[in-house]
């Protein structure tokens, strides 16, 4: 009988630890399938020298730990609502296909996003390619947060460093580290545009660090855009033309702070600030001096033409230095400056 009872109690004691077996891979399994059905993801150490770009939809939070390196696509895509977006390492696109972003929120409403960045980013043409902007926020989407430390840098034409596209309001785009363009035709630095009957109000851009351009204007306001703010707290510069360029009917109550010098080269088509072709009520701070080394105005109120500026206010609290004309108004009204320092130009 002892030996009897000894073998139930191991029996019994095997059923024992098969069923507590068996609760605990249940528990695994619900805890995986659990992970799976989340909404929490985490991207690390998947994209390393692979094209492997992100497309996120709504309502994720994910972290990515590693850097992110694409050709022919973009880097990071937002196409969804209320996304909260960690990345650590860098973005690089490399392409020869337009439109090839690094970091992109859609156009159309996808809104209550968060994006935490701490890496460069980088867009490079390799055809040809065009529309390479280093961080978009497309038009009727709203309410948007992007932060990135790091560097941006673009080449080819049409490619900005930060472009919101208006429509969409409340947005908030802020970067620590430098912007460099180097491509041709509208890529700017920075720019905001507007669009026809469809206007976003309260949208922002920070740049602590410098703005440097080629072949387009370094900030860029056009279009439509109404009530938007674009601070730089570093200086602002174009090779070939504007520093700051603010244009087109209806581009209106903007305003441009800059905590630093403006300048523009020799080779510049373009006054230093400019105001043309209908932009009017708009605010131009500049904590530093206006430098143009070519022979044009440093800064200019209206255009050549029948389209004319009005009611725009400047205030330079340094020195306006020009190879060309000082301040020139030309078919404006109302327009107002300020000037602190000197006025130094050409002599006549």
């Amino acid at each position: 009988s002892f030996f009897l009872c000894k073998l139930i109690k191991m029996i019994n004691n095997i059923f024992l630890i098969k069923i507590y077996n068996m609760n605990s891979l249940k528990k695994l399994k619900l805890l995986v399938a659990s992970a799976l059905l989340s909404s929490t993801g985490v991207y690390a150490d998947d994209c390393k020298e692979t094209n492997c770009g992100i497309d996120i939809s709504g309502n994720q939070t994910i972290g990515i730990g590693s850097n992110i390196s694409v050709t022919d696509e973009r880097g990071v895509q937002i196409t969804g609502d209320s996304n909260t977006l960690t990345i650590d390492g860098d973005i690089t696109v490399n392409s020869s296909v337009n439109n090839a972003f690094g970091l992109n929120i859609v156009n159309g409403g996808n809104n209550n996003n968060v994006i935490n960045m701490t890496g460069d980013i980088s867009t490079i043409s390799t055809g040809g390619a065009t529309g390479m902007h280093g961080i978009r926020i497309g038009s009727n989407s709203s309410s948007n947060t992007i932060n990135v430390t790091g560097n941006v840098s673009t080449t080819r034409g049409n490619s900005s460093g930060i472009l919101i596209i208006e429509g969409g309001d409340n947005n908030n785009v802020t970067l620590f580290g430098n912007i460099n363009t180097s491509g041709g035709s509208n890529s700017n630095g920075v720019r905001i545009t507007g669009q026809t009957n469809n206007f976003g109000i309260n949208n922002t851009i920070t740049v602590n660090g410098d703005v440097s351009s080629v072949y387009s204007h370094a900030i860029a306001i056009t279009g439509y855009a109404h009530d938007s703010y674009i601070v730089v707290n570093g200086n602002v510069q174009s090779t070939n033309s504007a520093a700051i360029h603010i244009s087109q009917t209806d581009t209106v109550n903007n305003i441009v702070t800059v905590n630093g010098n403006v300048s523009t080269s020799a080779t510049s088509a373009n006054p230093t600030i400019a105001f043309n072709s209908g932009a009017s009520d708009n605010l131009v701070v500049i904590d530093g001096n206006v430098t143009q080394l070519a022979n044009l105005p440093a800064i200019k109120f209206g255009a050549n033409s029948a389209d004319t500026s009005h009611d725009n206010t400047v205030s330079v609290s340094g020195n306006i230095t020009s190879a060309g004309t000082g301040i020139r108004f030309n078919n404006s009204d109302r327009n107002e400056i300020f000037v602190s320092g000197n006025i130094v130009a050409r002599t006549p």
